[in-house]
């Protein structure tokens, strides 16, 4: 009889061995489906994100450009007309005259930039910088018709990138 205890007690020891390391499996498998489910939500909600940044910086930037008279962009401080393709730029100018009660015209002069430091989008006019967006890694450009261009702004967060293009018909 003292046999069949000892043979019993190991048997159980074994067994919990057993379900130990199949729990440990089970946990495991739990925990890494876990991380992966809130991976995705992270990049959904950066893209989310993104996507809502550029229709703010779209808005803004269609209601300045289509109101200006000039357009002019510059890459390492000289001005270029990208007419082959899409250029990256490092400052987009733009010009509006504003005809003045006594005949004078009045030219207000503003600048489009990424500061890329901080990945900030930058309006600066009057002596101030104005920021109109974040995440903004650089902007491209091309020149589609004699009033028409296209830029394409590239924003990053997270190593979540996106990229879209904002088509601008001048008004004037």
């Amino acid at each position: 009889m003292i046999k069949n205890s000892k043979r019993k007690e190991g048997y159980l020891m074994v067994e919990v061995f057993v379900a130990i390391c199949i729990s440990l499996i089970v946990m495991s498998t739990v925990n890494l489906m876990l991380n992966e489910s809130i991976s995705l939500v992270e990049q959904t909600d950066n893209r989310i994100e993104l996507m809502e940044q550029f229709n703010e910086i779209k808005s803004s930037l269609k209601r300045e450009l289509r109101n200006s008279n000039n357009i002019r962009f510059y890459k390492n401080n000289k001005n270029i007309m990208p007419e082959d393709g899409f250029v990256a730029v490092d400052k987009i100018k733009i010009s509006r005259f504003d005809n003045v009660k006594s005949g004078v015209v009045k030219v207000k002069d503003k600048s489009i930039h990424v500061n890329k430091y901080n990945k900030k989008l930058f309006i600066s006019y009057n002596g101030g910088n104005y920021e109109i967006g974040n995440y903004a890694e650089g902007i491209e450009a091309k020149k589609d018709s004699d009033n028409s261009f296209s830029i394409k702004l590239k924003l990053n967060k997270n190593n979540n990138q996106f990229n879209d293009i904002i088509n601008i018909r001048l008004r004037n």
